[in-house]
């Protein structure tokens, strides 16, 4: 855990009022407009969720200064809680893992890949991560699939890696972005080796202080941050509940170390790096919306139907494609809520003939097929003509029917 110097930092701000007094300046500037922080490695994960409730972790986020968090939780739903809490300062990671204890199983577990492929469906990210992996377990298939949704969905990677799996990584995907956790627990020198090796390589320095002691910068350290000052950002990891706790006081540890830089390079450590590479990738894939999730690869790659509503995008497909007189089909239905975070209660599906005031003599049976996904079997339509078929959705306790004419012959 970082040491803390806030001794120092009071001292340094008590000389500051006493210069400003004798100066006739305003006394204690710096304390009224501390520097912002822009923290790029919080965790909310589930064991947090009793013990620190969420509108004190936004409290606490709000009390350190930070002008954002870049958020990523075990399981997704911690992250999605503080989003819909403060959006204006949440900024969403996709963690793979679902519990902690995935950590070190992930990467050889296919069913992480289905999760986090229905979750990019659901919600908007800026970034796939943070995920552990080292050396050669970068090229197992799994951790390839994350580097090849990060490319499909517009993500930066966030790799708690050593140096050879970041090598990997790049080697899967040269323009990837990466943000290189914790800066590899390496040192000065061996980030900047593999900094000049790669343009869109980034690092945090997140759970070290070995670049920062008692208010100063470490020599090689300060070369590092010269070399390359836009590369570098600050974080606290919050992988305990209690580290939640801790996020103003290690915004406070920050800005003493940091101020022993020139101004503009502690400006861009603090916050102006992470804006510039975190915050055009979220802006733009927000603003693309859920909605946009719902193609025909939500169905499998069949031909769907589309129907728009209020709250949500419908696409549904019929089992067999052609629907006749007297033939049993199924239907798959896909919902894609419009509002980010949204949750999909419910689905049911009928069919009536609005021109002959009746239904069907068969009551469909509705299940889950997913979380965004329901599937009716023992459809049956007993006359040719136009049918109406209506889907009663339930999303976030609001009800709404969805219509779509169906052509029977």
């Amino acid at each position: 855990m970082p040491r803390l110097y806030l001794p120092d930092l009071a001292a340094a701000l008590l000389r500051l009022t006493l210069l400003c007094a004798g100066a006739g300046l305003p006394a204690m500037a710096l304390a009224a407009d501390p520097l912002p922080i822009a923290d790029t490695h919080i965790h909310y994960s589930h064991d947090a969720w009793e013990t620190v409730p969420v509108p004190e972790v936004i409290g606490l986020m709000r009390k350190a200064g930070l002008r954002f968090a870049m958020v990523s939780s075990s399981s997704d739903e911690g992250t999605q809680r503080l989003f819909q809490a403060a959006p204006e300062l949440v900024v969403p990671s996709l963690r793979p893992y679902r519990s902690r204890g995935e950590i070190s199983s992930w990467v050889r577990d296919d069913t992480v890949v289905r999760h986090v492929e229905d979750r990019l469906r659901r919600f908007r990210y800026a970034a796939i991560g943070e995920f552990h992996v080292y050396g050669a377990d970068a090229d197992l298939p799994v951790p390839r699939r994350m580097v090849q949704l990060a490319r499909q969905h517009n993500l930066l990677l966030h790799a708690h890696s050593d140096a050879d799996a970041i090598e990997r990584l790049f080697a899967q995907f040269p323009q990837a972005r990466v943000l290189w956790a914790h800066a590899g627990f390496e040192r000065p020198a061996q980030v900047r080796a593999l900094l000049r090796k790669h343009r869109s390589l980034w690092a945090d320095l997140a759970f070290r202080n070995d670049h920062g002691n008692g208010g100063k910068v470490d020599p090689e350290w300060r070369e590092a941050f010269q070399e390359f000052p836009d590369r570098f950002m600050v974080g606290t990891d919050t992988f305990t509940p209690e580290r939640l706790h801790y996020i103003p006081d290690h915004a406070n540890w920050s800005r003493a170390w940091l101020a022993d830089l020139p101004a503009e390079l502690a400006e861009r450590i603090a916050w102006r790096n992470a804006q510039d590479l975190i915050m055009p990738i979220w802006r733009s894939n927000r603003a693309a919306g859920p909605g946009q999730a719902c193609s025909p690869a939500a169905t499998g790659g069949a031909p769907a139907q589309r129907v728009d509503s209020e709250q949500a995008v419908l696409l549904f497909t019929t089992t067999p494609p052609q629907v006749s007189v007297g033939q049993r089909f199924a239907v798959l239905a896909t919902v894609c809520p419009k509002r980010s975070g949204a949750s999909v209660q419910a689905l049911s599906v009928d069919a009536t003939m609005p021109e002959h005031r009746h239904g069907m003599n068969y009551a469909p049976q509705v299940s889950r097929a997913g979380d965004q996904q329901f599937r009716a079997d023992g459809l049956l339509m007993h006359m040719p003509g136009r049918w109406q078929m209506s889907f009663d959705l339930r999303i976030d306790g609001k009800s709404e029917r969805l219509l779509h004419d169906l052509i029977v012959r």
